[in-house]
């Protein structure tokens, strides 16, 4: 019965040990509890998201690495965001941007944290582009998905 109340007693010492150590030690990794979309995206691709969520509205920059045709984002490859999102630990979005030459592009996806406290933007993308008439109607829409990682951004608490 002794050797079973010793083990007792180091486990309960080891567990208090453990969590005054995290408690004690301001360098512990603090554990994120819900997205928080505000801040910077990098797509797999690497283009640059900008976002900045304020209740339910999301604006910021989008700048794409990445063009259909030259100069079809326009000469700076920058287009304003507007958007929404969702409530929740894990919120689901959607944002659009209007590009220089008139094509749009629209993202829906969600926020998830991933293991070790990474947040990840996975996206479905619809991109159309303006067409000359109704016969060049056909090829002007493309559909794709990214996922952004967040690179800076406001804690979540």
């Amino acid at each position: 019965m002794t050797w079973i109340a010793a083990c007792l007693c180091v486990l309960v010492l080891g567990m208090y040990q453990i969590i005054i150590g995290q408690t004690l030690n301001p360098d512990s990794e603090r554990k994120v509890l819900g997205c928080n979309v505000t801040g910077e995206w990098h797509s797999e691709l690497g283009s640059q998201l900008q976002l900045s969520a304020a209740g339910p509205e999301v604006r910021g920059v989008y700048r794409t690495a990445v063009e259909s045709a030259r100069g079809a984002a326009g000469p700076s490859r920058e287009a304003r965001v507007v958007g929404v999102i969702s409530d929740g630990p894990q919120p689901t979005i959607a944002f659009s941007v209007l590009w220089a030459k008139g094509s749009c592009t629209t993202w829906v996806g969600q926020c998830f944290i991933l293991p070790g406290g990474v947040q990840v933007l996975k996206t479905l993308w619809m991109l159309r582009s303006a067409a000359e008439s109704s016969m060049d109607n056909w090829d002007n829409t493309r559909l794709g998905e990214d996922q952004f990682i967040c690179a800076r951004g406001v804690e979540s608490l």
